[in-house]
């Protein structure tokens, strides 16, 4: 009889920490739908509020989608102090991965800094003729990553944001006069 005492009390150790934990585990899950919820209309009404501010429809999905990530990150992070996970460590651990894995993707970090640079200050558009990177043609894309030119004589060029950002750019197109200088030679007989 004793032995089957001393069996049963782990198993009611473990039996009220499933019931002490179930009401915590609600609260997160909830807290967790809510922040879904809320990141999908604070998505939404970013969206819209730029549209109405007739923004460019790249800055305001990227406004639109850091909203997003940053009520979802935060959510999270409640979910889980909700039941309390020890979210101190989580987050330090988080931030040296990120650190790592960005210093190994510095290349791409650089390039997508820029890209979201380029897409805020908006110094051409697409379809504006412009000289960027050492490239001159018409701008046919502009990505977070990179921007795509179409040369003069036809070629399509895809150039890393970090060079367009880190070099002169010339838009053609803001300006409705130009002044063209023609070196003109004469002949003498």
């Amino acid at each position: 009889m004793q032995n089957i005492l001393d069996e049963l009390t782990p198993l009611q150790a473990l039996f009220e920490q499933i019931i002490l934990f179930t009401p915590k585990l609600i609260v997160a899950l909830i807290i967790f739908a809510l922040t879904l919820l809320l990141a999908k209309i604070c998505f939404q009404l970013v969206r819209r509020a730029l549209q109405h501010r007739q923004t460019d429809p790249e800055v305001s999905l990227l406004l639109a989608r850091v909203t997003q990530i940053s009520i979802l990150v935060l959510g999270i992070i409640w979910a889980l102090s909700a039941v309390d996970f020890n979210v101190t460590g989580f987050v330090a651990g988080l931030g040296i991965a990120g650190f790592t894995v960005g210093f190994a993707l510095k290349d791409i970090a650089e390039n997508f800094v820029a890209g979201v640079l380029l897409l805020l200050q908006q110094p051409f558009d697409i379809g504006e003729a412009v000289e960027a990177g050492g490239y001159a043609g018409t701008v046919t894309n502009i990505e977070i990553r990179s921007t795509t030119i179409r040369t003069w004589d036809g070629l399509l060029v895809i150039i890393p944001n970090a060079q367009v950002y880190g070099n002169p750019i010339t838009n053609y197109s803001k300006i409705e006069r130009r002044r063209i200088s023609l070196d003109v030679g004469v002949l003498r007989n």
